[in-house]
């Protein structure tokens, strides 16, 4: 490998701008939002409650897929389903069995219903009122602070810190890329190969979270197996060259990750996790050597950091 110069480099590091009144009171509707509590209802719903609902599509008399679920809440206003439904669903009572008739978009994603005329068998379980959360003090207990005032000072200085390492990790990307476009760095197939691999089972591993396969996953990106492969190895590939050029400056520079760094962090993990001694050699004897690797990483940058601009 032949390395680009990786010190003095002048990017153009910038303090990121500090937050704003109303970027802060966006962030705190979010929090309250996140909050809303819900108090059964008797009586007849009306926009604005939520309902409990069971419910069965039928088209001619069939029940057609994907139009069925249980025990769903469903807030009627918010126009998360087809136009007419949720309308349909206003002025009942809990326990009570409706019929709701309505007519598919036109323009609906699957052919097969676009138009039509079908009818949703519902049940509805239970009629619930929101309860909006208010910004008060006890409102901020239940985040571990004395007062509201508090938690909008922690909330303010929690997004300044955000908006300092995103533009810490902006910057930090610019300058690897620089140093990589400026070294020559060979390297070897199997390396890239392994990496591409690793970053479509990460993806098949996030995807699957929300009960998806990566056939799915390429049907709604508008992709092909192949595109998806082309995209991991050009990540891959980038990747490599990092991680080496990376690894050639700790060379160079005579950065390690100690037995006394590595020891203190796994402690750290033992205790955060409640591991138990067998426990803990078993994680300890897997990710050992990518500790270490971690450990070196955050000295080189730290290093790249502090001298460059």
């Amino acid at each position: 490998m032949k390395l680009g110069t990786y010190k003095n480099l002048n990017l153009g590091k910038s303090a990121p701008t500090k937050v704003t009144k109303e970027e802060v009171d966006s962030e705190l509707t979010k929090l309250l939002q996140s909050k809303v509590s819900y108090n059964t209802k008797n009586g007849k719903s009306q926009i604005g409650d939520t309902v409990n609902i069971d419910y069965e599509g039928f088209l001619d008399g069939v029940p057609f897929e994907g139009g069925k679920s249980e025990h769903y809440d469903l807030e009627l206003g918010s126009h998360s389903f087809i136009p007419g439904f949720e309308e349909g669903l206003v002025g009942f009572e809990a326990n009570s069995d409706v019929d709701v008739n309505v007519t598919f978009p036109s323009e609906y994603h699957a052919p097969s219903l676009a138009g039509k005329a079908v009818v949703f068998k519902c049940h509805i379980h239970e009629v619930k009122t929101r309860v909006e959360a208010k910004l008060n003090d006890d409102f901020a207990r239940e985040f571990g602070l004395e007062s509201a005032d508090a938690l909008v000072k922690e909330l303010e200085r929690q997004m300044n810190a955000k908006k300092q390492n995103d533009a810490d990790n902006e910057y930090l990307a610019k300058l690897i890329k620089e140093i990589v476009d400026h070294s020559e760095v060979e390297i070897e197939p199997d390396m890239v190969e392994k990496r591409t691999d690793e970053i479509i089972k990460y993806l098949e591993q996030n995807i699957g979270q929300y009960g998806m396969d990566i056939n799915a996953y390429l049907s709604m990106s508008g992709q092909t197996m192949e595109t998806l492969k082309e995209q991991a190895k050009a990540q891959a590939t980038s990747a490599v060259k990092s991680d080496l050029v990376i690894a050639e400056i700790a060379a160079i520079e005579g950065i390690v990750a100690d037995d006394a760094e590595i020891n203190a962090t796994f402690e750290q993990y033992k205790n955060q996790y409640g591991l138990d001694n067998e426990e803990f050699e078993k994680f300890k004897k897997a990710n050992i050597e990518n500790l270490a690797h971690d450990l070196v990483t955050r000295k080189v940058i730290d290093l790249l950091i502090k001298n460059n601009n």
